[in-house]
Protein backbone atom coordinates (compact mmCIF):
# COMPACT_ATOMS: atom_id res chain seq x y z
CA UNK A 1 0.00 0.00 0.00
CA UNK A 2 2.72 2.47 1.09
CA UNK A 3 4.27 1.78 -2.68
CA UNK A 4 1.11 2.44 -3.86
CA UNK A 5 0.73 5.67 -2.52
CA UNK A 6 4.41 6.38 -2.62
CA UNK A 7 3.93 6.14 -6.74
CA UNK A 8 0.73 7.50 -6.61
CA UNK A 9 2.46 10.70 -5.41
CA UNK A 10 5.33 10.96 -7.23
CA UNK A 11 3.38 10.18 -10.39
CA UNK A 12 1.30 13.34 -9.77
CA UNK A 13 4.46 15.07 -9.24
CA UNK A 14 5.70 14.12 -12.51
CA UNK A 15 2.36 15.23 -13.83
CA UNK A 16 2.36 18.54 -12.44
CA UNK A 17 5.83 19.09 -13.23
CA UNK A 18 5.13 18.40 -16.37
CA UNK A 19 1.98 20.69 -16.70
CA UNK A 20 3.77 23.75 -15.45
CA UNK A 21 7.15 23.52 -17.26
CA UNK A 22 5.05 23.33 -20.96
CA UNK A 23 2.76 26.54 -19.55
CA UNK A 24 5.88 27.88 -18.65
CA UNK A 25 8.39 27.60 -21.35
CA UNK A 26 5.54 28.04 -23.89
CA UNK A 27 3.94 31.32 -22.56
CA UNK A 28 4.36 34.24 -24.97
CA UNK A 29 4.97 37.73 -23.37
CA UNK A 30 1.54 39.20 -25.22
CA UNK A 31 -1.57 39.45 -22.93
CA UNK A 32 -4.09 37.06 -24.02
CA UNK A 33 -7.84 37.94 -24.22
CA UNK A 34 -10.38 36.47 -21.76
CA UNK A 35 -13.54 34.67 -23.06
CA UNK A 36 -15.75 35.57 -26.43
CA UNK A 37 -17.47 38.83 -25.27
CA UNK A 38 -14.47 40.02 -23.23
CA UNK A 39 -12.01 41.81 -25.38
CA UNK A 40 -9.68 44.57 -23.60
CA UNK A 41 -6.67 42.81 -24.44
CA UNK A 42 -5.42 40.19 -27.23
CA UNK A 43 -2.95 39.22 -30.18
CA UNK A 44 -2.87 42.75 -32.04
CA UNK A 45 -3.69 40.56 -35.21
CA UNK A 46 -7.60 40.67 -33.94
CA UNK A 47 -7.63 44.82 -33.28
CA UNK A 48 -9.09 45.67 -36.34
CA UNK A 49 -11.78 43.16 -36.23
CA UNK A 50 -15.55 43.54 -34.90
CA UNK A 51 -16.41 41.90 -32.07
CA UNK A 52 -18.69 39.46 -34.00
CA UNK A 53 -15.42 38.78 -35.84
CA UNK A 54 -13.66 38.05 -32.55
CA UNK A 55 -16.40 35.85 -31.30
CA UNK A 56 -16.49 34.15 -34.33
CA UNK A 57 -12.61 33.22 -34.28
CA UNK A 58 -12.69 32.54 -30.83
CA UNK A 59 -15.64 29.94 -31.68
CA UNK A 60 -12.65 27.96 -33.16
CA UNK A 61 -11.25 27.38 -29.74
CA UNK A 62 -14.55 26.62 -28.41
CA UNK A 63 -15.18 23.79 -30.80
CA UNK A 64 -14.71 20.71 -28.71
CA UNK A 65 -14.95 18.25 -31.43
CA UNK A 66 -12.37 19.58 -33.48
CA UNK A 67 -9.28 18.15 -33.76
CA UNK A 68 -6.19 20.63 -32.65
CA UNK A 69 -5.22 20.05 -36.87
CA UNK A 70 -8.84 21.31 -37.49
CA UNK A 71 -8.73 24.36 -35.09
CA UNK A 72 -5.06 24.94 -36.64
CA UNK A 73 -6.78 24.91 -40.44
CA UNK A 74 -9.56 26.58 -39.18
CA UNK A 75 -7.72 29.89 -37.61
CA UNK A 76 -5.59 29.80 -40.81
CA UNK A 77 -8.62 30.15 -42.82
CA UNK A 78 -10.34 33.21 -40.82
CA UNK A 79 -7.10 34.78 -40.97
CA UNK A 80 -6.42 34.39 -44.69
CA UNK A 81 -10.25 35.53 -45.13
CA UNK A 82 -9.24 38.80 -42.78
CA UNK A 83 -6.08 39.90 -43.59
CA UNK A 84 -3.37 38.54 -41.38
CA UNK A 85 -2.74 34.89 -42.39
CA UNK A 86 1.16 34.99 -41.92
CA UNK A 87 0.65 36.41 -38.18
CA UNK A 88 -1.60 32.96 -37.31
CA UNK A 89 1.40 30.88 -38.91
CA UNK A 90 3.76 32.56 -36.94
CA UNK A 91 1.71 31.98 -33.57
CA UNK A 92 1.46 28.16 -34.79
CA UNK A 93 5.24 28.46 -35.98
CA UNK A 94 6.19 29.72 -31.93
CA UNK A 95 4.23 27.36 -30.49
CA UNK A 96 5.70 24.58 -32.45
CA UNK A 97 9.19 25.70 -31.71
CA UNK A 98 8.21 25.95 -27.99
CA UNK A 99 7.26 22.75 -27.82
CA UNK A 100 10.39 21.21 -28.91
CA UNK A 101 11.92 23.32 -26.84
CA UNK A 102 10.46 21.80 -23.79
CA UNK A 103 10.91 18.58 -25.33
CA UNK A 104 14.99 19.18 -25.45
CA UNK A 105 15.08 21.08 -21.81
CA UNK A 106 12.43 19.64 -19.49
CA UNK A 107 14.14 16.49 -18.92
CA UNK A 108 17.04 18.04 -17.74
CA UNK A 109 14.98 20.05 -15.30
CA UNK A 110 13.45 17.01 -14.17
CA UNK A 111 16.38 15.04 -13.81
CA UNK A 112 17.89 18.10 -11.72
CA UNK A 113 15.02 18.59 -9.15
CA UNK A 114 15.44 15.89 -6.35
CA UNK A 115 19.22 17.28 -6.58
CA UNK A 116 18.17 20.67 -5.92
CA UNK A 117 15.68 19.97 -3.48
CA UNK A 118 18.25 18.13 -1.29
CA UNK A 119 20.38 21.16 -1.76
CA UNK A 120 17.68 23.33 -0.78
CA UNK A 121 16.71 21.55 2.21
CA UNK A 122 20.08 21.92 3.49
CA UNK A 123 19.96 25.84 2.81
CA UNK A 124 16.97 26.36 4.40
CA UNK A 125 18.05 23.51 7.63
CA UNK A 126 21.26 25.23 8.45
CA UNK A 127 20.51 27.77 10.83
CA UNK A 128 23.96 28.47 11.36
CA UNK A 129 23.92 31.08 8.44
CA UNK A 130 23.04 34.73 8.10
CA UNK A 131 20.22 35.41 6.09
CA UNK A 132 22.69 36.92 3.87
CA UNK A 133 24.54 33.61 3.90
CA UNK A 134 21.35 31.72 2.90
CA UNK A 135 20.47 34.15 0.40
CA UNK A 136 23.61 33.54 -1.50
CA UNK A 137 23.55 29.86 -1.00
CA UNK A 138 19.95 29.92 -2.56
CA UNK A 139 21.43 32.91 -5.33
CA UNK A 140 24.50 30.06 -6.09
CA UNK A 141 21.96 27.62 -6.82
CA UNK A 142 19.77 29.66 -9.01
CA UNK A 143 23.20 30.46 -10.97
CA UNK A 144 23.64 26.48 -11.58
CA UNK A 145 20.09 25.13 -11.91
CA UNK A 146 18.19 28.20 -13.35
CA UNK A 147 14.64 26.94 -13.57
CA UNK A 148 15.06 24.27 -10.72
CA UNK A 149 14.69 26.40 -7.57
CA UNK A 150 11.19 28.36 -9.12
CA UNK A 151 10.04 24.97 -10.43
CA UNK A 152 9.80 23.56 -6.47
CA UNK A 153 8.89 26.83 -5.04
CA UNK A 154 5.18 26.60 -7.22
CA UNK A 155 5.27 23.28 -6.51
CA UNK A 156 5.61 24.07 -2.52
CA UNK A 157 2.87 26.46 -3.00
CA UNK A 158 0.91 23.60 -4.29
CA UNK A 159 1.81 21.17 -1.48
CA UNK A 160 0.95 23.94 1.54
CA UNK A 161 -1.86 25.01 0.36
CA UNK A 162 -0.84 28.80 -0.56
CA UNK A 163 -2.29 31.12 -3.21
CA UNK A 164 -0.79 29.09 -6.15
CA UNK A 165 -0.52 33.27 -7.89
CA UNK A 166 1.18 34.76 -5.18
CA UNK A 167 5.49 35.40 -6.26
CA UNK A 168 8.53 34.47 -3.97
CA UNK A 169 9.65 37.39 -1.89
CA UNK A 170 12.79 39.08 -3.91
CA UNK A 171 14.72 41.39 -1.97
CA UNK A 172 15.22 44.29 -3.72
CA UNK A 173 19.35 45.83 -3.83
Amino acid sequence: MNCFVAMSFNTSLFILIVAFSSLALCQKDEKKSGPPGHFLFGPSYLANLTKEEKQEYYGIFQNQKLTIKQQEEQRLAFAKKHGFEQAIKDDIKLKEENHEVVRKERPELIKNLLTVHNELMKIFDNKDQTLTQQEAAVSALREKYPNAPATLYYISRLITGQDRRAKPHHKHH
